[in-house]
């Protein structure tokens, strides 16, 4: 009987454990992704983009592995470690009127006037995050311009091809006791910073388009900040549709793990205007994160309003930017003007709030939509052992970590190119697309298709336990009985 009892405790645990491999199965594989190699190793450079990122649950990705067949750890390194972002110092430039360059000149005999202008920033040795230009009072339109840079005012490249201003102010509308708001009333609508994406420079040249016409500049300034490498250029994700909207804002569920740097907001309608709070949603496990400053986009808004929007939105909510976003036609068969990018903290949210000072409808007769920038990171590895490699998260107590370039690559310059050698991520494609595009359908996490046998063995396991123990509990009955017979 003791045998009995210990095969059906030993059936029981095997069960059990059969059944808690099965159910974390699913989990695990979600966050390995397998890749593809191309080139000549042993080095090989693997761009981390935001299907990668999906493997991690770090949000510095401090527990990505590239492991082989066998399951060993690879030695890595990251080939740029996150840097705190350095202070700007925003400083007053000198702006100059200057003729047309002889290009724009040439090219110019008809059609409306046209002007460039020299601003000097003072120190070509520092990094121009942001350009900041001033309108005369009360002036009004848009205005497209070409963004150049040079250190010695002979050679020019080109920064922007079409760089936006806007200065608009609201339609009167009638108060309270009938009377029409004064222009000192009226809400102004502001887009006059141009972002310079970390470009070193000591002048900038100015220059309208050919249709533009020409923008009342009274002043200039920058913000500038310590010379550092140039960041990776932007991935863009596919549009990304809202999950849910109210009278004045919509929600936007977005991907786990994914430092948002840019947001790019597209209204449904044409000819459409308007103000906006870009809000981020914090994980409660995560606690409370740094607030960043409202004017740290390119676009903003002339009176703040946003103060508001900690107490009535919750503790949860981030305000992260403010930003006037449009969609403008223009006369003459000219591009429609869309507003730029808006500049994000870099955080990893789960979710964004559009907020508009009045209806969303303004926006457009629908939710308007948004895709996200990030700034993706290349990890280096050396490629050791059999295939297939896959990238997959670390256990907690896991001991490798990365290593430093010089480390991983003892031979390397400083200032050489990273491995010609690439590995890419071969999602599958339903992954890829959960991962990489955001969207509002909840994944359904799929189940073992031997789970059912697994449960099986399970009850069997139970039933033939309680079988000894209602056997185990009659035994001495029978035995007292057999006892009282004469």
């Amino acid at each position: 009987m003791k045998i009995a009892a210990l095969a059906g405790l030993a059936t029981l645990t095997l069960a059990f454990t059969c059944a808690r491999a099965a159910m974390a199965a699913p989990a695990d594989a979600a966050s390995t992704l397998p890749l593809t190699l191309s080139g000549t190793g042993p080095y090989y450079t693997l761009g981390v983009n935001m299907t990668a990122r999906q493997a991690s649950r770090q949000l510095d990705l401090s527990d990505l592995r590239v492991r082989n067949a066998a399951g060993d750890a690879m030695a890595f390194a990251w080939a740029q470690m996150p840097t705190p972002d350095p202070q700007p110092e925003h400083v007053p430039a000198r702006l100059y009127k200057v003729p047309l360059p002889p290009a724009d000149a040439a090219s110019s005999i008809e059609g409306r006037p046209r002007q460039a202008w020299i601003v000097d920033t003072k120190d070509g040795r520092q990094d121009l995050l942001q350009l900041a230009l001033g309108l005369e009072p009360g002036a009004q339109g848009t205005w497209t311009l070409r963004i150049e840079s040079s250190d010695d005012l002979q050679h020019w490249r080109t920064l922007q091809s079409e760089a936006q201003l806007v200065q608009l102010q609201a339609l009167p509308q009638v108060g309270a006791d009938g009377a029409l708001a004064s222009e000192a009333d009226r809400d102004h609508l502001s887009s006059d910073a141009i972002d310079l994406d970390n470009v070193p420079a000591r002048f900038l040249r100015l220059t309208t388009a050919p249709r533009s016409a020409i923008p009342p500049l009274v002043s200039a300034a920058v913000a500038r900040a310590p010379h550092r490498p140039a960041p990776p250029a932007l991935e863009w994700s596919e549009p990304l549709v809202a999950t849910s909207c109210e009278a004045n804002s919509c929600d936007y569920a977005l991907p786990r793990n994914v430092p948002i740097d840019a947001l790019q907001i597209a209204p449904t309608d044409v000819d459409t205007i308007g103000q906006v709070v870009v809000s981020g949603r914090n994980d409660a496990s995560r606690g409370p994160t740094k607030r960043h400053s409202l004017l740290r986009g390119s676009l903003h808004a002339l009176r703040l309003k946003a103060d508001r929007s900690a107490e009535r939105m919750g503790p949860t909510w981030d305000t992260a930017a403010v930003a006037s976003v449009y969609w403008l036609s223009q006369a003459g068969g000219e591009p429609d003007l869309h507003s730029p990018p808006v500049r994000l903290p870099g955080e990893s949210w789960t979710a964004l709030r559009l907020e508009t000072f009045g209806p969303i409808r303004q926006l457009g007769h629908g939710a308007p939509t948004i895709r996200l920038g990030v700034r993706p990171r290349q990890l280096v590895f050396v490629a050791r052992g059999a295939g297939p490699f896959v990238l997959a998260h670390a256990a907690p107590t896991e001991q490798t970590a990365a290593m430093s370039l010089a480390q991983l690559i003892p031979a390397r310059a400083a200032d050489a190119a990273l491995p010609a050698a690439t590995a890419i991520v071969t999602a599958p494609a339903a992954v890829a697309a959960s991962s990489s595009t955001p969207t509002a359908t909840p994944v359904a996490v799929p189940t073992s298709p031997n789970s059912p046998w697994l449960w099986a063995a399970l009850l069997a396991g139970l039933a033939l336990m309680g079988a000894m123990a209602w056997s185990l509990l009659r035994q001495p009955a029978k035995l007292n009985a057999k006892a009282r017979r004469p």
